[in-house]
């Protein structure tokens, strides 16, 4: 009797450490598992191997790549945590600074991970302000992105939200140029189904967000940038010097602009000034042949205006209108409400007898 009152004791004492091993067992892997600081969205060019954070300058249809990056404490307390980083590329860079990444893989131990992706924009390709007053309400703000799935990494995009949004009319082009911020969640829980995360970091959504900046080249650098970012009208109200130093830091950032901003943005590039400009009369019915930059006007980069209403040349559209010959069809960046693309006879309203007369000039000095 004592001997099996003993065996079911020790049994019972077996069973008993099993139980408290099984339960401490996860939690202790838990106090050894990283904890997540924050996150980063990493801009992969090409395949070089390394996520860019803050600001990426790309020539307009180059590749790239966004990746999650989590920036995680290791080892436990005590003061002797390590700081680690976890990415989909083998090298990451933060502010300047380049660290060694470890695989995202090894973050399964925190359980089920959930990654959300977002573009950061003001959300409409135009806004009109009465006065400059109003322009203290000009916002940001996060736009989740369900149709870029939840990877780890996704292949890069310049597509704005408002994109949509843009009149129906416009030509259907690839648009591999403009400017766009992102914004990643990273999401952990130990439980499938918890409504909750264990642990949720986010990357900046504005003040140090990763952003992308493709343009074209030459005389199209400045007006490239620019799409993807709200255009802002201004109305007849006042507009001190404040307001408009505001408007002028708001394209400085690459947060919005304007028509004025703009100009003054493409003039300086080519260093002169409106008043130096040689306008040329030219008509829209495919006299005046397209040439290369540097060679006279009329060629991509080039400010065709009527009245104050002016738009920079784009691209003869092959395959329409006369080939090499400016007309009615080619192409132009159009910014009087937002910065869109269209062909110039939709912007100059041509008729059956109007030869569409425009003045062109170039924003670059004679040669």
């Amino acid at each position: 009797m004592r001997r099996n009152l003993l065996l079911f004791a020790i049994m019972a004492a077996i069973v008993g450490v099993a139980a408290v091993v099984l339960w401490l067992a996860p939690r202790a892997q838990q106090a050894r598992a990283p904890k997540m600081v924050r996150a980063w969205v990493g801009v992969e060019v090409g395949d070089e191997g390394t996520a860019r954070t803050g600001t990426v300058e790309l020539a307009a249809g180059q590749t790239f790549r966004l990746h999650a990056v989590v920036e995680a404490e290791r080892g436990g307390g005590d003061g002797d945590a390590e700081r680690v980083y976890y990415s989909p590329t083998p090298r990451v860079l933060i502010d300047g600074a380049r660290f060694d990444a470890l695989p995202v893989e090894d973050l399964d131990v925190l359980g089920r991970v959930r990654l959300l992706w977002f573009s950061v924009e003001n959300g409409v390709p135009v806004r009109e302000f009465e006065n400059g007053a109003e322009l203290e309400r000009f916002r940001y703000e996060q736009f989740f992105r369900d149709e870029w799935g939840s990877s780890w990494s996704l292949d890069g995009t310049l597509e704005a939200n408002f994109d949509s949004w843009l009149e129906d009319d416009s030509p259907d082009i690839e648009r591999n140029f403009g400017t766009l911020r992102y914004q990643v969640w990273v999401e952990t829980a130990l439980d499938e189904d918890a409504l909750v995360p264990d642990q949720r970091v986010k990357s900046a959504a504005l003040q140090g967000a990763t952003r992308v900046e493709a343009r074209l080249p030459g005389a199209l650098g400045p007006p490239s940038v620019v799409f993807g970012l709200p255009g802002i009208v201004r109305g007849g109200g006042e507009w001190d010097a404040a307001a408009l130093g505001r408007l002028q830091q708001l394209h400085d950032d690459r947060l919005a602009f304007s028509r004025v901003t703009l100009l003054r943005e493409l003039l300086d590039a080519g260093g002169i000034g409106w008043d130096d400009l040689n306008w040329v009369l030219l008509a829209l019915d495919g006299s005046a042949g397209w040439r290369a930059p540097g060679e006279g006007s009329p060629s991509p980069g080039d400010l065709v205006r009527v009245a104050d209403r002016w738009v920079v040349l784009l691209r003869d559209e092959v395959g329409q209108g006369e080939p090499g010959m400016l007309d009615g069809a080619d192409l132009c960046m159009d910014f009087d409400s937002g910065a869109t693309v269209r062909r110039l006879d939709q912007v100059f309203l041509l008729g059956e007898e109007d030869t569409g007369d425009v003045l062109v000039a170039s924003p670059r000095p004679p040669a």
